[in-house]
């Protein structure tokens, strides 16, 4: 087929992970495709966070799609789904019906690569912007994702499962990019392109700004907490504990490295008081330590990768904090919170730099438990692991996509 057109859409925003495989697809894309015209669509995006993600290109066209007055569109768009009505809704609907262009004239819709919005955090919207390019019987590629798990209590985790079951099934093409993944899509019998991270594509460098040069320290290890009771698998735990774990960690750490800089990386972005920078200043309040520093949460993940890629050690609770540290060839401590972390490490045999800490805040024994295993395996592992094969997985998996379609 000629792609004339591409539609990107689920496009995850206000985070430096989904940035990093944002820029890494599309300049792969303008790369592989020089006179294919791509045009980003970031429905409703309220706080305009797609300014983040721009890849200056003449092909790529971002397109934020809000309106003065939105009529419901949200959530009516999750509504109309749950019920079976996309194929109606997107007719009838004056704002929604303003997607159809965007969708009739690509040749291909694709599925931005991230994280389990078809699965765990059962993202509606997520499913109706891929239901309208399966009634419009568009193409539609599912690039680098991972999903599940789909449990089947309610009645609404039912219908969830059976509406992404349906889709895995229409997917012209469907890549996955971690192993626990990989086992559910096999045990469905779904056909797939093995993947991995779609920031595996590229080793970016690029100049750090004057005003973090002068904060860094010659020796710096990067620390990168998660809040975590944002996640469906947490909300039943304090923040109090999960603060405390990372307190105690971050001491032990300056313990062990007492020559180094603290450096945290906000991976959230555009998300103002939501966001990790103030998470990270109310984590260290009364925390007093001149060798921690918070880098602005304003800086590009390409500028974060640079970051990382001179750090002596890189401690994550953020999938894509690992990611980095792989990306970079920088000895790493993952520590779990989800199976797309291990899926990860175990697809690239590195399953032993991990803590799991999925079970671990239901009392501070646990806790401190869990913070001796992080030392200990940072004390076995400190000379690092990395020669990988990610970058061979990603360029593996983009040009099977190429092989398709071009």
């Amino acid at each position: 087929m000629s792609l004339r057109n591409i539609l990107i859409i689920n496009q995850p925003l206000g985070n430096r992970g989904d940035e990093s495989a944002h820029r890494a697809l599309v300049r792969s894309l303008n790369k592989a495709f020089p006179k294919t015209k791509i045009t980003i669509l970031n429905y409703l995006d309220y706080r305009n966070a797609e300014e983040e993600f721009i890849v200056e290109h003449p092909n790529n066209d971002y397109v934020r799609f809000l309106f003065k007055h939105n009529l419901g569109a949200s959530p009516l768009d999750s509504f109309f789904t749950r019920w079976g009505l996309v194929a109606f809704g997107i007719r009838l609907h004056p704002i929604l019906r303003k997607l159809l262009p965007y969708y009739k004239k690509a040749d291909l819709v694709l599925c931005a690569p991230g994280g389990i919005c078809m699965g765990g955090f059962q993202n509606w919207r997520h499913l109706f912007l891929l239901q309208v390019a399966k009634i419009l019987h568009k193409p539609l590629a599912y690039y680098s994702r991972s999903f599940g798990p789909f449990p089947t209590v309610t009645w609404q985790d039912r219908r969830f499962k059976k509406m992404a079951l349906d889709m895995l099934h229409y997917f012209d093409f469907l890549s996955i990019r971690d192993a626990e993944t990989m086992r559910l899509a096999d045990s469905l019998f779904v056909k797939y392109v093995p993947a991995i991270d779609t920031a595996f594509l590229e080793q970016p460098y690029v100049n750090i700004p004057n005003k973090i040069q002068e904060k860094l320290s010659e020796k710096y290890i990067v620390f990168i907490p998660n809040s975590l009771t944002w996640h469906y698998a947490y909300r039943k735990y304090t923040q109090d504990i999960i603060d405390r774990f990372y307190i105690l960690l971050m001491q032990a750490l300056r313990n062990l490295y007492p020559e180094h800089q603290v450096l945290m990386l906000p991976q959230l972005c555009s998300l103002g008081d939501e966001g990790d920078y103030n998470y990270f200043q109310r984590l260290l309040h009364g925390y007093n330590d001149d060798n921690v520093y918070i880098v602005p949460d304003v800086y590009s993940s390409d500028i974060q990768q640079t970051i990382i890629k001179d750090a002596t050690l890189v401690v994550g609770a953020r999938y894509h904090s690992i990611v980095f540290a792989i990306n970079n060839k920088v000895p790493f401590l993952a520590l779990n919170y989800e199976h797309k972390i291990a899926g990860l490490l175990e697809e690239l045999n590195l399953s032993d730099f991990k803590v799991d800490i999925t079970d671990i805040f239901g009392n501070l024994h646990l806790v401190e438990s869990a913070v001796g295993q992080c030392i200990n395996n940072v004390s076995s592992h400190n000379n690092g692991c990395f020669n990988t094969n990610a970058n061979v997985i990603a360029k593996g998996c983009f040009q099977a996509f190429v092989d398709k379609y071009k």
